[in-house]
């Protein structure tokens, strides 16, 4: 059975019999979710979408860049908010596209 570790431990990546599975560690304890995929590369990238939701929703103070329309790359908001813009992502939390807003 192999494994992956990412994020300091944080989020594991293994097969099990049924395919890949990827465990969690949060503040408020662990998550041990199956992925849709049975290739690996597609498989990290679902692990990897988990935990920064995973992150998002257990952060007392959200930043942009644990939003889904934050691009990495650009360090910018892909809907062109400025609090994703020019503050580096700390206004997150008034940001009405942010995916923490719509859980509640």
């Amino acid at each position: 059975m192999a494994s992956l570790r990412y994020h300091a431990g944080r989020m594991v990546l293994y097969e099990s019999p049924s395919g890949w599975r990827v465990r969690i560690k949060t503040k408020e304890g662990k998550l041990d979710l199956p992925l849709m995929s049975a290739d690996l590369d597609e498989a990290i990238l679902q692990a990897e979408t988990l935990y920064a939701d995973a992150r998002a929703i257990s952060s007392s103070k959200p930043f942009c860049y644990q939003c889904i329309h934050w691009k990495a790359s650009a360090a910018k908001c892909d809907l062109g908010f400025p609090e994703g813009r020019s503050s580096g992502g700390r206004f997150a939390k008034d940001c009405s596209a942010f995916k923490r807003d719509r859980l509640r």
